[in-house]
């Protein structure tokens, strides 16, 4: 039987349990990945507005709502090593849930609702993350990235490559790809920037180089293990 006193509790397993639920399974991606050899590792936690940025960890305003990480230094057809980096988040999962079972069983922790949860939105995170599955974002769970290189198919891994770079001659913004010298030709600069970003982002992984003035910049839209 429900009672009123089980309603915080389930603000905390929203808001507290399943945060650092995420945060393991994005852990669990990280440490193998360093292991590897890979650079520039970092962890998001929770979409929308960033409220916390650092060398290692994002997180943003509703960071209850999903984790993901990205790594460079990795390259898309080494297929052993993107096996281990995209299995590590549900092998975060497992092992924290042993963890957890053996240090109550043990006695060395009493069992509340609290671990209960952890062990739940544990064992969600899992099955989700091996269903071979799109997400709505353009992404893929970890388990389709791992069926697809089980297969020694590297599609989902390769990095498109796209420019948004000014015309001197024609006197407009254009948006170039690897794939594509040119499929947009535009005027205003914030318009030609907004569908630079929404073909990149529709197109992950991929690498976004913005020439502006002389100086250029880079945005990366990884292939994320979520």
């Amino acid at each position: 039987m429900i009672e009123f006193w089980d309603i915080p509790k389930l603000f905390i397993a929203f808001f507290i349990i399943l945060p650092a639920v995420s945060l393991v399974h994005e852990l669990g991606h990280v440490f193998i990945a360093k292991l590897l050899g890979a650079k520039n590792v970092k962890i998001i936690i929770g979409s929308g507005r960033i409220l916390v940025d650092n060398r290692y960890f994002e997180i943003r305003k509703y960071y209850f709502y999903y984790g993901y990480c990205y790594f460079e230094n990795i390259y898309d057809e080494s297929r052993w090593r993107n096996l281990f980096i995209y299995s590590g988040g549900i092998l975060g999962n497992i092992l924290s849930s042993c963890v957890v079972i053996y240090i109550v069983t043990s006695q060395a922790l009493v069992p509340t609702i609290f671990t209960y949860q952890f062990l739940y939105f544990s064992l969600y995170y899992v099955f989700f993350a091996l269903l071979p599955m799109s997400y709505p974002d353009g992404n893929y769970s970890d388990g389709k990235i791992i069926y697809h290189l089980l297969k020694r198919n590297h599609t989902l891994l390769q990095q498109k490559q796209f420019q948004l770079w000014f015309d001197e001659d024609e006197k407009s913004w254009r948006l170039s790809s690897e794939s594509e010298e040119e499929f947009e030709q535009l005027e205003d600069y914030d318009e030609a920037y907004e569908k630079a970003l929404q073909r990149a982002r529709a197109s992950r992984p991929s690498k976004l180089e913005v020439i502006k003035k002389n100086t250029s910049h880079f945005e990366i839209f990884p292939r994320n293990p979520i």
